[in-house]
């Protein structure tokens, strides 16, 4: 191609056919098809182009000169051929360039527009997602109080005022309270009759206050009932909690507290409940977390409530607590009444001859 077109060349290097226009004397090889679509390339062949056009419309068309200027002529022609060789490949660059701009603008086009669509999507999803999530926390709401509906109704509340309340998974529920991810439970709601206060227990596996890592707090809660209106306010009524011994010996723990009328513990319940009001040291870690503790038993604990309505005496509560639960309540009732009258009878007895009284009443617990 360069001795085609005229070029001499160095030790790989070319010089431009239009070098005397101003163009460069040497230009490697490898860079001859971008120098040929360089600026500097283009304005030196306009400057060819202009003067050789000029020459030929300069010139006299005469014999003489025609053959005093052959050889002149004869160059620029050839020097036009090679001009207008050097013009088609520009203009088939130029318009390849034109060709890819076009495509390239397109695909750019296409992409701006896949990019909104992209972008439109991700804006419906999020919005999408956003009302997702509400719903889902309006279902977890309602499947929780589904739950709550359903534990209440599944507990077989009572509703004479006292509850055994079965609780079970208690080494995790230690765990969770030690950890504090869970520091107390809640019982189920229970109630003193099918028109009466609603009331439940709250219990902290690891202490509360200062009986914090080294008691079991136990609690007793009043909660906002249906009848609450017709009922008696404060509450005033003498609670009692049993945390049973699950052996033969029967050891249970037994604790009692009367409520404190003057606080809001124990007034008409203004929210879903009222603060929990108790015996934070209601009894010792060790008793269950020892081994083999007679407290747990299969992972399980059962603690009483006792609200007593009536005058029950105090020496009353372990023989209530000690009855067998599977017997129907209202034999347990005949058993406690029972237990009631003779307990009273060996109080009076006492009173009129306190020795012989004494004798009597050791007699009749030996007999029991």
């Amino acid at each position: 191609m360069a001795h085609k077109r005229g070029r001499t060349t160095i030790d790989d290097f070319a010089t431009c056919p239009i070098e005397k226009f101003g163009c460069l004397k040497e230009i490697p090889y490898d860079d001859l098809e971008a120098h040929y679509s360089s600026k500097i390339h283009q304005e030196c062949l306009l400057r060819a182009v202009i003067f050789y056009v000029q020459q030929l419309h300069s010139e006299p068309k005469t014999n003489t000169t025609l053959s005093n200027n052959e050889e002149n002529y004869s160059e620029i022609t050839d020097s036009v051929n090679l001009l207008a060789e050097g013009l088609s490949s520009l203009h088939d660059d130029n318009v390849q360039i034109h060709d890819n701009a076009i495509q390239l603008h397109n695909n750019i086009s296409e992409q701006q527009y896949q990019i909104e669509q992209l972008k439109n999507s991700i804006e419906e999803s999020s919005q999408f997602i956003h009302a997702t999530q509400i719903n889902t926390n309006v279902l977890q709401t309602e499947i929780e109080t589904l739950k709550q509906k359903i534990t209440d109704l599944s507990s077989q509340s009572s509703y004479d005022g006292t509850f055994i309340w079965k609780i079970t998974n208690v080494s995790q529920k230690i765990n969770d309270s030690i950890s504090e991810r869970q520091t107390s439970v809640y019982s189920p709601p229970f109630y003193s009759s099918p028109t009466g206060y609603k009331m439940c227990m709250r219990l902290y596996f690891n202490g509360d206050g200062q009986a914090r890592r080294t008691h079991l707090s136990l609690f007793f809660v009043l909660m906002r009932g249906d009848y609450d209106a017709i009922l008696t306010w404060p509450f005033s009524y003498k609670i009692t909690f049993c945390l049973y011994d699950q052996t033969n010996n029967q050891r249970h723990i037994i604790d009692s507290f009367r409520p404190d009328i003057r606080s809001n513990s124990f007034q008409r319940s203004q929210s879903n409940m009222n603060i929990a009001s108790g015996l934070p040291k209601f009894c010792p870690l060790t008793f269950i977390q020892q081994e083999n503790t007679p407290y747990v038993r299969d992972d399980c604990m059962f603690i009483r409530c006792i609200t007593n309505f009536e005058t029950i005496p105090k020496k009353m509560i372990p023989y209530i607590c000690a009855l067998n639960m599977g017997l129907p309540k209202s034999i347990q009732q005949t058993m406690i009444q029972a237990e009631v009258e003779r307990h009273n009878l060996v109080t009076s007895s006492a009173l009129s001859n306190p020795e012989k009284s004494f004798m009597n009443e050791d007699s009749l617990n030996k007999s029991q």
